[in-house]
């Protein structure tokens, strides 16, 4: 047991504050007399001193009590304290075991491990990979930007050769229609050459048929101009008569000639006129037809360009959402 001079100052006070011990003490400060005393005031003193005791038996019992109160309450606390000392040993042990295990994460910390370097070196190669996969990321979005732009500019570009086609196609139409219409021009003039020619072989044929009816009577005047030769007169009318038949007989002939050659002139002009008119439109047609086929041509080169182009931005857009789906 230790000393406690809390519970050893608190009880003094207690037994210095009991009336009775005050009473006692002063009681036995001095030793009774009879001679101090008068007999008629012993026997009440007797019974004083009696009741005294009592009192003091009881408060001998009281401190007895308190006094075992006290030991036990020692006990108690010399036991809690005993505890409390065995919880700080062991705190301070656990406090010696945690400094050992803070030392060694402190060691594991400067000194790292090499499953911390490989995580680290991981982390590094993945961070790494995925500048680059951002890198490349940029660098399809910008290719991908180029190829819509250039998709935009061959689509028009289609759009215009498409619309130049039809122009062409158009004309092409416009131009067989003329070479139609020439074409029948062409006809309408070797039928008119044809009917022109029959023309002219009738009207030689008739001034024939004249010319040997007049060279008959001719002949004929001339025999009976020989069988009188009595009439001079009359073979000189004849002649005469001749001379301006044969001049209208010439003017005749040099009219129909001069008209027959103009009507000829006139119809193998207009037919090479025509044929320079359905030549120009064969070569004119030519060209388009051409020029439709380069057109076609182009149009179908444009046409594939672009469904490469579709396709790529296709593939681009795949892989794309497959590298989003990748990082996610």
């Amino acid at each position: 047991m230790s000393f406690d001079p809390f519970i050893s100052s608190s009880l003094s006070r207690r037994w210095e504050d009991h009336p009775s011990s005050r009473t006692t003490y002063r009681l036995s400060r001095g030793p009774l007399s009879s001679s101090r005393w008068p007999a008629t005031r012993l026997e009440p003193l007797q019974r004083w001193e009696q009741s005294d005791l009592s009192q003091a038996s009881i408060v001998n019992a009281e401190l007895l009590e308190l006094r075992a109160q006290e030991r036990e309450q020692l006990v108690g606390l010399n036991n809690r304290f005993a505890s409390y000392i065995e919880k700080v040993r062991h705190l301070e042990q656990q406090n010696r075991v945690l400094l050992l295990q803070l030392e060694g994460l402190r060691r594991r910390q400067s000194q790292p491990s090499r499953v911390q370097q490989l995580y680290l070196q991981e982390v590094r190669g993945l961070r790494e990979q995925l500048h680059q996969e951002a890198q490349n990321k940029a660098r399809m979005e910008a290719q991908k930007e180029k190829l819509r732009e250039a998709h935009a500019q061959l689509h028009e570009r289609w759009e215009e050769e498409a619309q130049r086609r039809s122009r062409a196609e158009a004309e092409v139409q416009r131009l067989r229609e003329e070479a139609g219409q020439v074409a029948l021009c062409s006809c309408d003039a070797k039928a008119s050459v044809v009917s022109l020619a029959q023309e002219l072989a009738f009207l030689k044929q008739v001034f024939a048929e004249e010319q040997e009816g007049l060279r008959v009577q001719l002949q004929v005047a001339s025999l009976s101009v020989e069988l009188d030769t009595s009439r001079p007169d009359l073979s000189a009318a004849l002649r005469e008569i001749r001379a301006q038949y044969e001049s209208l007989a010439g003017r005749n002939m040099q009219t129909a000639e001069a008209w027959f050659r103009g009507k000829v002139a006139s119809v193998v002009e207009l037919a090479d006129k025509q044929e320079e008119a359905v030549r120009l439109v064969r070569e004119e047609t030519a060209e388009y037809r051409r020029l439709l086929q380069s057109r076609s041509a182009e149009v179908e080169a444009l046409r594939n360009v672009i469904d490469s182009l579709n396709a790529q931005l296709g593939e681009l857009e795949e892989t794309q959402n497959t590298e989003v789906t990748k990082y996610q």
